[in-house]
């Protein structure tokens, strides 16, 4: 009885022991994952302010990330059309309307300016200023 009572206790370890190593295996992987994933992001903004071609943006960002080149070109747009006109409209509302950091933030998302902008395929093309007029 006590042999059997120490193989079921000794059989729970190792069961307890193998989900740990496991769950910390996946958020190992996942966190891996994520910074791959904002490296990607971070080329491609650097490409973009350096006026690099689309055509090249996606080709390296494919080369140095292993992203398909479908997953390679939905980066680069969504950054190209939403995601740097809101930082550029971000930086124009601290630095010529008065607000703080978090309020142009906060306003660029009670205002919904990423789903404005995925809907008005033109407007990613406006400067910060145009691109405000229109919002408001």
């Amino acid at each position: 009885m006590g042999k059997n009572f120490s193989n079921y206790l000794s059989s729970a370890g190792s069961f307890l022991i193998d989900a740990t190593r496991d769950a910390v295996h996946r958020h190992e992987d996942e966190a891996v994952q994520e910074e791959r994933f904002n490296g990607a992001v971070i080329l491609t903004e650097a490409l973009l302010e350096a006026r690099v071609k689309d055509d090249e943006i996606i080709r390296l960002v494919q080369k140095y990330y292993f992203l398909s080149e479908e997953e390679s070109e939905r980066l680069m747009i969504s950054e190209k059309t939403v995601n740097l006109p809101c930082k550029e409209l971000q930086a124009y509302l601290v630095r010529s309307e008065g607000y703080t950091r978090d309020e142009a933030v906060d306003f660029i998302f009670e205002k919904g300016i990423p789903d404005f902008l995925r809907k008005n395929k033109g407007y990613w093309k406006l400067s910060p200023g145009q691109l405000l007029s229109k919002i408001q």
